[in-house]
């Protein structure tokens, strides 16, 4: 799946986990969020980069990933990114994978 932002915004990727339908259990899960410049690039030198592991509910496999405006902002141009999971018996599987693209904005004051 293929995103695209406008850098500098708040952004959060909502993801609900089923298995045939029905909404799988998550409590325990770690899910990882990972964005490169290019998929070669180590994790340490990913641009975005988190583990979520307190999730807005996990008995029907409901989760958040949040992404900062402070994260995006200095990025521009296309990213590659994926979701991945590790449940609580260590088994680790990719759900998503994909670009993602931060377009220049034009505003770039910040009112209060």
């Amino acid at each position: 799946m293929n995103f695209e932002f406008v850098r500098g915004d708040d952004q959060i990727l909502a993801l609900a986990f089923t298995l045939d339908g029905v909404p799988k259990d998550i409590t325990g899960w770690t899910i990882f969020f990972t964005v490169k410049k290019k998929v070669e690039d180590d994790d340490a030198d990913a641009v975005i980069k988190k583990e979520i592991t307190t999730h807005t509910d996990p008995m029907n496999g409901k989760t958040e990933i949040p992404i900062l405006d402070t994260e995006t902002d200095p990025l521009d141009g296309v990213y590659f990114y994926d979701v991945q999971y590790k449940d609580t018996l260590g088994i680790i599987k990719t759900v998503m994978l994909g670009t993602m693209s931060f377009l220049k904005d034009v505003t770039r004051r910040i009112t209060a």
